[in-house]
């Protein structure tokens, strides 16, 4: 039984698939708000290894990742309803800032000689 005053809340029907995501990514607490930002650790994944890359002295594969971070940063944020802190500005700012960026990036990977 329940004290007084204190109402539970109905739990919703979640069956299949987007039940389970649902409760993955609702979860409370600091576990649910590190699952929300899986698109912020896929881009900054991408970054990190292009970083690598470069160190490692494979700069134009290494900036060719990068690039395709900031694509995949466009995608995630053309496509999924609440991408988390990839979203900056409103979202045409966002697709026009991570989709330029990232092709820029990729050309200009693709176009420069190795020295």
């Amino acid at each position: 039984m329940t004290e007084p005053g204190v109402t539970k809340k109905p739990l919703k029907p979640q069956t299949g698939l987007y039940g389970w995501w649902e409760r993955l990514i609702e979860e409370p607490g600091l576990l649910g708000r590190v699952r929300r930002q899986w698109p912020w650790v896929v881009v900054v994944g991408f970054v990190v290894l292009g970083l690598g890359l470069i160190a490692l002295r494979v700069w134009d594969w290494g900036a060719g990742l990068i690039g395709v971070g900031m694509v995949s940063a466009g995608l995630f944020r053309t496509f999924m309803k609440s991408p988390g802190i990839i979203t900056i500005r409103s979202r045409l700012v966002d697709l026009l800032f991570y989709y330029g960026l990232g092709i820029a990036i990729i050309v200009f990977a693709a176009i420069v000689p190795e020295v």
